[in-house]
């Protein structure tokens, strides 16, 4: 993208400090603890102030309903309920500037704060939707909080399946400024200057997308912009992509301005385009000029309208050290599935994308984009359930090779997954020769078939189980791909077992694999160590193929 010369030396000083603030006031009330009360089931009534919960359950927070023994196989509704005391209102501090920060909730939630619906992630039955692994921000209306009087949190929580509830914090009511320095990011105050040189960004922005002018938003990109995956390129795309559909609006609300240990102004906003959900986002601006530079991120959600799924759909990107430092070299590609009841941002929670850094400069592996789709529940077919086969492999596949400097063959491209993923990456791989090559498992469900859809849908998938696919294929056909695959001798669902009996059907086929079967169970503290082993793998598999 050509940026105009206009914006390269930036247009004339702004005084406008409108659109933003120099930052919000250090404040905090930690709700988590004691004090809780608890109960299963479900009335809308428990959400009234009034309703009295002295008969429930004295409780803690964060909290696991498995460690509870009453509890450690209960799937349902269950509610919170907290009553607690707030000081007088600092100066400086407005309602609608505190976030209700309720920390992780395992698996969908609906919040109410003195009767006021506030917020909700997730979805209860019968459209069911797991979010455990989403932090939890909500934003009450002005008005809402009694300030230096009482008030009242409800929590309405759905478990589907395991354990649930608070099973991560922090749980409070929250300035930005404190939640940032809760998540480690700090800053220090901005001038009066440039707080008007944030603005005059925001404001060009905002007014070039209310004209449906491009150009204009182009004007206000840096060369080299790349924020959250998107360069220039993508970001304009997706612009015009909005302004065709209709009218569009960018606003940006409760915007707070600091500047970073790099002497860059960050804008904390919560950012809304017309038609998509409102996110908290940081922007990043440059100091001198009037430009946004993007936070240079190489690991980050992304998403895009699915026709498979017939709604937004999500993946997480994870981009190798060296992308974002040269625009010339490509990259091979492995996708990472989930496991079941689970997401794309349960990654996040691991800190994925610095383990994939360690392991990669540590272990010589080939540098490589990793992406993470939303799998669900849906074991990665095609059901009533969602189009989970053809999102990945009709829409996502085909996504990520125009986005990103990828390698686009099947030589240069691996799956792998856990559990469920570890038996989708066999499903997909082996069902789809021309677009995976090398497959790994990571204690992967084997030995089942797809258990999702109607009973007819599958009855219909029982040849998706990965031993059965194996039997039914010849050796040539297995030795397109390249195979690891482990378990646990203690695996709670007999995945290990399952492993077993995979290289003894390789092997009876004469199919090379790498096949590890170690100490440990169904958890993260068994597969994660061996996370080597597979990109080991992959990395062997692009190496044997080099780039023209």
């Amino acid at each position: 993208m050509n940026v105009p010369t206009s914006a390269s030396a930036g247009p004339k000083p702004s005084t406008d400090t409108s659109c933003a603030t120099t930052g919000s006031v250090d404040f905090g009330v930690d709700l988590a603890g004691s004090g809780w009360k608890f109960t299963t089931g479900d009335d809308p009534a428990w959400a009234a102030p009034s309703f009295s919960d002295t008969g429930w359950r004295d409780w803690t927070v964060p909290d696991n309903w498995g460690e509870h023994p009453d509890l450690s196989s209960y799937d349902g509704f269950a509610w919170y309920r907290k009553t607690f005391t707030l000081p007088v209102r600092p100066a400086g501090v407005t309602d609608s500037a505190v976030v209700a920060a309720l920390g992780k909730i395992d698996d969908a939630d609906q919040a109410y704060l003195n009767g006021q619906e506030i917020g909700r992630t997730g979805g209860f039955p019968p459209n069911f939707d797991s979010t455990w692994e989403v932090p939890r921000e909500y934003y009450p209306a002005d008005g809402l909080l009694n300030w230096g009087g009482t008030n009242v949190i409800a929590v309405r929580v759905y478990d589907g399946t395991g354990g649930g509830g608070f099973y991560q914090g922090p749980v409070g009511l929250y300035s930005k400024a404190r939640l940032r320095t809760l998540a480690g990011i700090s800053g220090t105050a901005v001038t009066r200057t440039q707080l008007a040189h944030v603005c005059a960004v925001l404001n060009r922005q905002h007014s070039a997308v209310a004209k449906g002018d491009v150009r204009g938003y182009a004007a206000t990109l840096a060369p080299g912009y790349f924020h959250q995956g998107y360069t220039a390129e993508l970001r304009l795309a997706e612009v015009k992509t909005l302004i065709k559909s209709g009218s569009v609006a960018l606003t940006d609300s409760q915007a707070e301005v600091f500047k970073d240990a790099q002497g860059r102004l960050v804008v904390d906003t919560l950012r809304t385009w017309t038609g998509l959900p409102t996110t908290r986002e940081l922007l990043y601006i440059d100091p001198r000029k009037q430009l946004e530079l993007g936070d240079r991120s190489r690991f980050f959600r992304s998403g895009y309208a699915s026709a498979a799924m017939n709604r937004r759909a999500q993946f997480n990107v994870y981009l190798p050290e060296s992308y974002t430092r040269t625009t010339a070299k490509r990259y091979p590609v492995v996708y990472l599935l989930n496991g079941f009841n689970g997401s794309n941002i349960e990654w996040e929670a691991r800190d994925i994308d610095t383990v994939l850094d360690k392991l990669i400069r540590e272990n010589g592996l080939a540098e490589t984009i990793v992406v993470f789709p939303d799998g669900g529940s849906g074991w990665y077919v095609d059901t009533s359930a969602g189009n989970y086969r053809s999102m990945i492999v009709n829409e996502i596949v085909p996504l990520v090779d125009r986005s990103y400097r990828t390698v686009a063959d099947r030589d240069h491209r691996g799956i792998s997954g856990v559990s469920m993923g570890g038996q989708g990456a066999f499903t997909l791989g082996l069902t789809n020769p021309t677009v995976f090559s090398s497959i790994a498992s990571h204690m992967g469900a084997l030995s089942l078939a797809p258990l999702v859809g109607t009973p007819a849908e599958q009855a219909a998938n029982a040849g998706l189980r990965p031993l059965t696919l194996v039997a039914g294929m010849s050796a040539a056909d297995l030795n397109r791909h390249r195979f690891y695959f482990d378990g646990g001798d203690s695996d709670e669902y007999r995945f290990g077992a399952a492993a077993q009996q995979m290289s003894t059907a390789l092997a009876a086929k004469g199919v090379r694999h790498d096949y590890q079967l170690g100490a440990g169970r169904h958890d993260d503290a068994y597969w994660m160590p061996k996370l080597v082993r597979s990109f080991q793998l992959h990395s062997e598999q692009f190496r044997a193929h080099p780039v023209k």
